[in-house]
């Protein structure tokens, strides 16, 4: 397989920064993945664990996700061959598809792609290795990559549009269950008065549960909040990348990253998914019937109920009448 090999001077910052040990930031040399994905320089993880022996738990330099050092040794850890892949690839930056000396032969430049092979190649290579294989120009094939990559990106946007739509409908919702429990509290109160004499300490113990179903819908608000924020955050990175790749990388670039990023694309899709029909949190108040305050047992101002459905909260507080 014919590619151009990288030269540190031809990489420029944003393809630079995919290939830099987050520890030395020199571009990476003999490049090892951590299960969190993180790669790193083999030299630069020996270094920084060089107190810590075989087994031991460890800690990642970026994200801190735990990983246990191999019986082996850190050298058993697997090769990042994606970044292999880019640092050979690393060169094609020009906008002109024929800047790129072919490795095997430099008086060629990189003008096809091997659909079978899935490389750049020269014509000297299509006419020694590649005779019988589908090639295309590079130019033709990049805006297939293009097309399919602009296809995968208009989904996420809907996509974020959607979150977004649905954020603002929970934040309403969110500020109007907390009027509603304001309601209640009142509704409560007043009920309690009526019978004061004989259930003080119900209504007391009746407020504290509204209270805690308050604070626990609090919480869940604002975990649902961060969560949708940050799926938003999320694909709306992916989207800044793509649209970077689109309009700044070359062809070639776009044909080695669209795929990993389509992937990407239909991670996300799968990820972040709004739940179907939601039920706003909402809060009622119903009276008991004061005639039949001692009958059953029941509590003698009422009692609360809160319904789930959908990941929702609905708060209703049964009083008797």
């Amino acid at each position: 397989m014919a590619t151009a090999r990288a030269s540190p001077e031809l990489l420029q910052p944003n393809f630079r920064e995919l290939l830099d040990c987050p520890i030395c930031y020199e571009v990476l040399q003999n490049a090892k993945s951590l299960p969190c994905i993180h790669t790193f320089c083999l030299h630069c993880l020996k270094d920084y664990w060089k107190d810590k022996d075989a087994g031991r738990r460890v800690y990642c330099p970026v994200c801190r996700g735990p990983f246990d050092i191999p019986q082996s040794g850190l050298d058993s850890l697997p090769n990042n061959f994606m970044v292999q892949k880019l640092m050979e690839i690393g060169s094609v930056w020009s906008d002109r598809t024929d800047g790129i000396p072919c490795e095997e032969h430099p008086d060629k430049y990189l003008e096809l792609y091997c659909l079978g092979c899935e490389t750049t190649i020269c014509r000297k290579c299509q006419r020694a290795t590649h005779r019988e294989h589908e090639c295309q120009k590079v130019v033709v094939v990049a805006e297939d990559f293009a097309k399919s990559l602009e296809e995968a990106t208009r989904t996420v946007q809907r996509r974020i549009e959607e979150f977004q739509e649905s954020l603002e409908q929970h934040e309403t919702d969110d500020r109007q269950f907390l009027v509603t429990t304001k309601t209640v509290d009142i509704a409560a109160k007043q009920q309690g008065e009526k019978i004061k004499n004989v259930v003080n300490g119900q209504v007391g113990k009746l407020l504290n549960e509204l209270r805690e179903m308050k604070s626990d819908q609090q919480k869940e608000a604002k975990h649902r909040k961060a969560a949708m924020e940050s799926a938003i955050s999320d694909m709306r990175r992916f989207v800044a990348a793509s649209l970077e790749l689109r309009t700044k990388g070359s062809p070639c670039d776009l044909i080695c990253k669209s795929n990993d990023l389509r992937t990407r694309a239909s991670r996300l899709l799968e990820t972040y998914v709004i739940a179907a029909d939601p039920i706003a949190p909402a809060v009622s108040f119903l009276p008991m019937n004061i005639d039949e305050l001692t009958h059953g047992g029941q509590n003698l101002v009422g009692c609360l109920h809160r319904l789930n459905g959908s990941g929702k909260s609905l708060i209703a507080i049964e009083a008797m009448l």
